[in-house]
C-alpha cells in the first residue's frame, strides 16, 4: 500500500490487519478502494463556530468551553491539531465542494434547529463528518473540510462539562468522525453509536484509531 512519497510501515500495516479481525476496536469512516481517508499530515485544523441561534447568550461561553475541552482531549493523541479559532454564520449543507475551496483545513461547527441542514438526520442530536477529495499526488483520499451540526433543542439532554452524557463527550464523538473514525460497538469507546451506552471519554480503541490515522497520513 503506497502513500505518496513514502509507504505505510510494516507496524501500521499489521495494526490494520489485526483491526480487520477485531472490528470493534476502531473503524475508519472514509474508505476509497480500501484506503482510509485522512487529513494532511500534521495539519492544523481550525474550528469555526456558528452560535448565532443559541439562546440565552450566556450559554454560548459554556458551549465554547465544552468544545475546547473536546478539541484538547483529541489533540493529546492526534498528529493533527484542532484549534477553536473564529466564528462563522455558515450552516454547512450539501454540496460541500464549493465551501471546501474557501475554507481549507477547517471544521464548520454549527448549532442549528432541525431542518436547517440536510447533513443533520432528523433523529440525531448531532452529526459530524468530512468532505474529501482524491489527492492524485498522494494517490489516496485526503480530507479538506469538516462539519459538525448540533441540534439546539437536544442540548438539554446533555450536561455541561465532561464525562457520561456530557456535551464535551458529544462534541468529542462528532470531532472524531471529522477526524476519520466511524462508530463501533465497544462500550469503552466514545464512538459507540448510542451515547447513553458510552463511557463518555476517549477509550483505548479510539486512541489506537487516532494514532493509526496519523501514521497513515504521514506515511510512517
Amino acid at each position: 500500500m503506497s502513500f505518496g512519497g513514502g509507504s505505510v510501515s510494516a507496524q501500521v500495516l499489521q495494526e490494520l490487519t489485526n483491526n480487520q479481525k477485531n472490528r470493534s476496536e476502531y473503524e475508519f469512516l472514509i474508505l476509497e478502494n480500501g484506503t482510509p481517508g485522512t487529513w494532511p499530515c500534521d495539519a492544523v485544523i481550525t474550528i469555526q463556530v456558528n452560535l448565532d441561534q443559541v439562546q440565552p447568550r450566556m450559554l454560548r461561553s459554556s458551549l465554547l468551553h465544552d468544545l475546547q475541552g473536546a478539541a484538547t482531549a483529541i489533540n493529546k493523541h492526534a498528529r493533527v491539531k484542532f484549534v477553536v479559532n473564529g466564528s462563522t454564520s455558515i450552516i454547512p449543507n450539501l454540496p460541500l465542494r464549493d465551501i471546501a475551496k474557501t475554507y481549507p483545513n477547517t471544521v464548520l461547527f454549527a448549532f442549528v434547529f432541525q431542518g436547517q441542514s440536510e447533513l443533520l438526520p432528523s433523529n440525531a442530536a448531532a452529526a459530524g463528518g468530512s468532505y474529501w477529495i482524491h489527492d492524485s499526488q498522494l494517490d489516496r483520499p485526503v480530507m479538506r473540510l469538516g462539519y459538525v451540526l448540533v441540534d439546539i433543542n437536544r442540548l438539554e439532554d446533555y450536561r455541561s462539562d465532561s464525562g457520561y452524557l456530557s456535551r464535551q463527550a458529544m462534541f468529542t464523538h462528532e470531532l472524531l468522525h471529522v477526524l476519520g473514525l466511524d462508530h463501533v460497538k465497544d462500550r469503552r469507546s466514545i464512538l459507540n453509536e448510542r451515547m447513553s451506552t458510552s463511557a463518555g471519554s476517549i477509550g483505548p480503541g479510539d486512541i489506537n484509531g487516532i494514532k493509526a490515522l496519523g501514521a497513515l497520513a504521514c506515511g510512517i
